[in-house]
């Protein structure tokens, strides 16, 4: 038999990756602050994934994961 994930899980590793993201995105804006070229793209999806990452680990967390 197939073994389902369970919400919680799936919301657990949709929030690792998203927090992956969220992480290259903050070395994208590192390095472009480095060369004075800042874009607002990287810095934007950098908070708005690690946001979301914490709020789908707190979701989680409520249902026992």
């Amino acid at each position: 038999m197939h073994r389902h994930k369970e919400d919680g899980e799936v919301l657990v590793i949709v929030a690792m990756v998203l927090g992956t993201i969220s992480v290259v995105c903050i070395g994208v804006t590192a390095r472009q602050c480095t060369t004075d070229q800042v874009a607002l793209g990287p810095p934007v999806i950098a908070l708005v994934t690690a946001f979301t990452a914490v709020a789908l680990l707190l979701t989680a967390t409520a249902y026992g994961h």
